[in-house]
């Protein structure tokens, strides 16, 4: 699924807001509970607030509940927390019982650090926490299509052991002209397209998801599909869900990478190779960087797509090779020796 960088942003922080919610009331049953038990504790909690509002109307010079002074409000305020804790170990009570539960007690499930007061002139702003940083990151692995054992996909896990020999000090440097490829994209800088060649089995799956990966953790959005997932989404236009076409379409074009797998030796209709070369000719002229990988030879790519897409393919891409045998082939092989 294709989604904006907007929407998920919206739907990160609903999901956060009802997770909040949910929390608070989770402790607010236990709450409920306890003060059924002890109805004292109840009446401590309800005192506390008013002692702390009444500070807060002593410093603002405004009449207060309670005819006491600053320091007879905090000795209170000191008796009834004394109070409170007494009457928790007597009923052997964990006080941790009373309190949210916070998925992560650093920010309190807000994904924000407070603003650090370095000086009476200088404050810090706030600063996304690790879990938002972390969430983020997740759902842009969702919107990307980038899921399951593909996450895994990394450069640290490429084995050049399952080439031939002949071929490993060639798909060595192919595999570093993908990190520094994969770099470019993570800071924004690369603006050529790339074409994975090779037959069926070379790993361009697993190289053009590498660079996908990297680029993710980078929070660079991508979006990776297949060229069925392509047609599924022409199809809207069949079925006259123009609106959700053209927002579907519109993503693909604006994503900071976009990686097209498998384009593959099918007959296209007109409108499926025109929306295909209206894809690559916007990414071309706006240096926005795309992936597309083919089992196909130049000739078959002209044979299906036409010779204008296969042209701003061999010609206007950075065309990449890849060699060797069959990995699958040679995995399953290695299995079953194990």
């Amino acid at each position: 699924m294709i989604t904006s960088i907007r929407s998920l942003a919206t739907e990160r922080a609903r999901r956060r807001e009802a997770r909040i919610r949910q929390l608070e009331q989770e402790r607010d049953s236990r709450e409920s509970a306890i003060f059924q038990r002890i109805p004292r504790l109840a009446e401590i909690k309800a005192l506390q607030s008013e002692v702390g509002l009444d500070l807060a109307r002593l410093m603002l010079r405004v009449p207060t509940r309670f005819n006491k002074s600053f320091e007879e409000l905090q000795a209170w305020s000191l008796e009834l927390s004394a109070e409170r804790r007494a009457l928790l170990e007597r009923h052997r009570i964990n006080p941790d019982e009373l309190d949210v539960r916070w998925d992560c007690p650093i920010c309190k499930n807000t994904g924000w650090l407070q603003p650090e007061v370095a000086g009476p002139d200088t404050v810090h702003p706030a600063k996304k926490c690790q879990c938002l940083i972390q969430e983020e990151i997740d759902d842009l692995y969702r919107a990307a299509g980038i899921a399951g054992h593909m996450r895994e996909q990394t450069f640290g896990r490429f084995d050049l052991t399952v080439y031939p020999s002949e071929d490993r000090d060639y798909m060595a440097k192919v595999v570093e002209y993908g990190k520094g490829y994969a770099s470019r994209v993570a800071k924004g800088t690369q603006e050529e397209s790339l074409l994975l060649t090779g037959d069926v089995g070379r790993g361009k799956t697993f190289l053009s998801t590498a660079i996908g990966n990297v680029a993710v953790e980078a929070h660079r959005t991508v979006v990776y599909f297949t060229f069925s997932e392509f047609l599924d989404l022409l199809r809207l236009h069949k079925f006259e869900d123009e609106e959700k076409y053209r927002e579907g379409l519109q993503r693909l074009l604006d994503a900071d990478l976009i990686i097209l797998d498998d384009l593959g030796a099918e007959k296209v209709t007109e409108f499926v190779a025109q929306e295909l070369f209206n894809i690559i000719n916007h990414r071309m002229n706006r240096s926005m960087p795309m992936i597309v990988s083919t089992n196909l030879t130049p000739q078959e790519l002209a044979d299906a797509y036409g010779p204008r897409i296969a042209s701003r393919l061999l010609n206007g891409f950075e065309v990449l090779l890849l060699r060797g045998d069959d990995i699958r082939w040679i995995l399953r092989r290695r299995r079953a020796h194990q």
